[in-house]
């Protein structure tokens, strides 16, 4: 069973902030200052044609779920863990080299709580509310290469199925691995056996710090009701340690893995597609979910929890991020409404959903 212990950004992607492969490639080449952490690393072997492959040989890993429980997270501010993102005096983990919140939270994106920070200003796929629902899931993967190249022997097959909280069924079909990453490495496309998210600098750091058994990065295709809605989009995967708490809080680093918990496998798919040179272009999600009326619902009883709580200083700052959030979510509705009114969105852009009762298996081959 899955355990239980205790928004994604809907803001204007510019291509400022888009991880353009071509333009850190060129920088790299004239001699200019180069991306900062890992997005440099990336680059320079994304650019060759023979990455090694694993010591020890290939690794296989299969993960099934058939028709079992999942959690769909809901739009909602994810909190600041001042072990990956500091403090205002001593900010850290804002890189800019992928879109929000697919790596690092900018500095103007983060709400501050005294001499810390509270929340992001912004919703991520990252919250603390979610829905349960029903899903399959059906992965294999191969990890062969070791680390990023302009090609890759790793091999994907992945098919999900679930249904969104509205009732509206999906699947989601990825079978191409991306060779090499765009702000950090993909190692290949299958990666496993290592440290994700949080502080790794690997991944968004809007996730804690968290072992990752096997997991992928890909290119695949989204299915609404039995009828393709995108084509292309980055699908990323992961099986991992459970990573959330009480009332099914999401955990800060310094909670993950206390006490033991089952293993969980994420499937997220931002808005966004890969295209050969250009790096990451916007390709928001073609679901027409609108999760605003669930969202109110998981606020109501959240401002319940914080008002039993006993009157002092911690009940005071949480009324004042609970204040905080309101207004997040506020915005964050009216922008999505008007996008889709627009044409520019077509509902929730960011998917995030988990699947728990899993039956796993790996082999050498």
């Amino acid at each position: 069973m899955m355990q239980s212990r205790s928004g994604w950004l809907f803001a204007s992607t510019s291509a400022a902030l888009l991880l353009l492969a071509a333009t850190i490639a060129g920088a790299a080449d004239k001699g200019e200052k180069s991306p900062v952490g890992l997005a440099s690393y990336t680059m320079a072997h994304a650019r060759r044609d023979n990455p090694p492959d694993l010591l020890g040989g290939p690794l296989t890993v299969h993960v099934s779920q058939k028709k079992g429980s999942t959690r769909f997270v809901l739009p909602g501010p994810r909190g600041l863990d001042p072990a990956v993102f500091g403090t205002p005096a001593q900010p850290a983990g804002f890189e800019a080299t992928a879109p929000f919140p697919l790596l690092g939270v900018a500095l103007d994106l983060r709400s501050k709580d005294g001499d810390g920070y509270a929340v992001t200003k912004k919703a991520t796929p990252f919250s603390n509310w979610h829905e349960v629902g029903t899903g399959s899931v059906d992965m294999t993967l191969t990890d062969v290469t070791a680390i990023d190249g302009s090609r890759s022997r790793d091999k994907v097959k992945f098919e999900a199925t679930f249904e969104f909280p509205d009732g509206v069924p999906y699947k989601v079909v990825c079978n191409k691995p991306l060779p090499h990453g765009m702000g950090y490495p993909f190692f290949g496309g299958v990666a496993t056996n290592m440290l994700i998210h949080g502080g790794t600098g690997i991944g968004t750091r809007l996730m804690p710090t968290e072992f990752m058994y096997a997991g992928f990065w890909g290119v695949g295709d989204i299915y609404r009701d039995g009828k393709l809605v995108n084509q292309g989009q980055l699908i990323h995967a992961m099986l991992t340690e459970a990573v959330r708490g009480d009332h099914y809080a999401l955990d800060f680093d310094g909670k993950v893995g206390d006490p033991p918990a089952t293993r969980t496998l994420h499937l997220m798919i931002p808005p966004f597609r890969p295209v050969k040179g250009k790096g990451l272009v916007p390709s928001p999600l073609k679901t027409k979910f609108m999760p605003f009326p669930f969202v109110k619902k998981h606020m109501m009883k959240t401002k319940e929890m914080i008002q039993a709580m006993p009157n002092g200083p911690e009940k005071k700052r949480m009324m004042g991020i609970m204040e905080q959030t309101k207004g997040i979510m506020a915005h964050t509705k009216e922008h999505v409404m008007e996008a889709t009114k627009a044409g520019k969105m077509f509902g929730m852009p960011f998917v995030h959903i988990m699947f728990g009762n899993l039956d796993i298996s790996a082999s050498r081959s």
